[in-house]
């Protein structure tokens, strides 16, 4: 009588291969994962910068976007996420008769910090779409803290809004002055 099947040995060989190339493409894929998690919060707050400058342009009025806790007022920290509303008094502070546009948080774990001429609380856009000497940066980085996964989207005085790049191909983006990104 013939049986067909898997010796013990088989199995054991099959199910060693597989934990090798397991243990090889793991790493890599959480990487990955990593990489597009980091992406997708970036792309969020790149977002809401090129909205803010439309915004003023469209209705001929100053949007701030301000570090907030609650997405409601200003304050906490940018890690906490932002708001973007319409400063009718170009205070950089919300008021009550201000018409919030929308807010946006970050996912929890990521630090986010703006670095800039002018306040750091804020950064304001007026009637022509420029900002008010608010050129910086914003660094964001992910929950492991690895420099790796780290970004930058930089504003220049003209409102111009790009993302960091890693120029020299070290495996950590550059900042606007070309020194490495840390976390």
């Amino acid at each position: 009588m013939n049986r067909n099947g898997f010796t013990v040995i088989e199995l054991m060989i099959v199910l060693s291969v597989l934990a090798i190339i397991s243990a090889t493409a793991l790493p890599s894929f959480r990487s990955l994962l990593i990489e597009i998690e980091v992406d997708g919060q970036i792309n969020k707050l790149v977002s809401t910068l090129q909205l803010a400058r439309s915004e003023a342009v469209k209705h001929n009025q100053v949007v701030t976007i301000c570090k907030s806790l609650d997405g409601q007022n200003c304050g906490g920290n940018w890690s906490d996420g932002w708001l973007m509303f319409v400063d009718n008094n170009a205070d950089g502070h919300k008021n009550t008769a201000e018409i919030a546009l929308t807010s946006a948080q970050l996912i929890d774990g990521y630090t986010l910090s703006w670095s800039a001429f002018g306040s750091n609380n804020y950064i304001r856009f007026r009637q022509n779409g420029l900002t008010s000497s608010h050129n910086g940066s914003f660094i964001l980085c992910p929950v492991n803290l690895d420099s790796r996964f780290a970004r930058a989207v930089i504003i220049s005085k003209t409102s111009r809004v790009r993302t960091s790049k890693d120029s020299d191909q070290d495996g950590v983006e550059e900042n606007a002055s070309g020194d490495p990104l840390s976390c």
